[in-house]
C-alpha cells in the first residue's frame, strides 16, 4: 500500500520537477542549447549503457565459468539497465539519476541501499519469493 502511494507521488512530482528544470535551463542557456544538451545526454547514455552492460555480461560469464554466484553482477546489470532507461527519458533529473547508476562508485552505494531495503522487506514478510516447478 505504501509503495503504491510512493509510486503515485513520484509519477506526479518527477514530471513537475522536470518541467521546472526545463524552464530554468532554457532561461539560462536558451532553447537550442537545452535541446542539444538533452540529445547529448541521451547519446552519452546509450554509449555508456552499451559499454557498462557489456562489461557486466563479461563479468557475469566469467563468474559463472568459475562456479561463483554472480549476484553482485546481476544487480549491476539491473542498475545499468535502469540507468540507461533514465538517460533515454527526456529530462535533467532523470539524467542525473541515470548517471548515478552508471558511475561504479555511486552504483555501489545504490546497490547497498537496495540490498538493505530488500533485507528489511524480507524480515517484515512483505517480500515473498514463489517458486513453481
Amino acid at each position: 500500500m505504501l509503495m503504491k502511494k510512493i509510486m503515485i507521488a513520484l509519477a506526479v512530482v518527477v514530471p513537475a520537477i522536470e518541467i521546472a528544470l526545463f524552464y530554468l535551463i532554457i532561461q539560462l542557456i536558451g532553447i537550442w542549447a537545452t535541446l542539444f544538451l538533452m540529445l547529448a545526454t541521451s547519446a552519452i547514455g546509450l554509449i555508456l549503457a552499451r559499454k557498462e552492460g557489456l562489461n557486466a555480461i563479461r563479468l557475469f560469464r566469467l563468474q559463472l565459468s568459475k562456479g561463483e554466484p554472480p549476484t553482485g553482477v546481476v544487480l549491476d546489470g539491473i542498475c545499468i539497465f535502469i540507468g540507461g532507461i533514465l538517460l533515454l527519458l527526456p529530462g535533467f533529473l532523470t539524467d542525473l539519476f541515470g548517471f548515478v547508476l552508471f558511475v561504479p562508485f555511486t552504483r555501489t552505494i545504490v546497490k547497498a541501499l537496495v540490498i538493505k531495503w530488500m533485507h528489511h522487506l524480507f524480515k517484515k514478510g512483505q517480500f515473498v519469493v514463489v517458486s513453481r516447478r
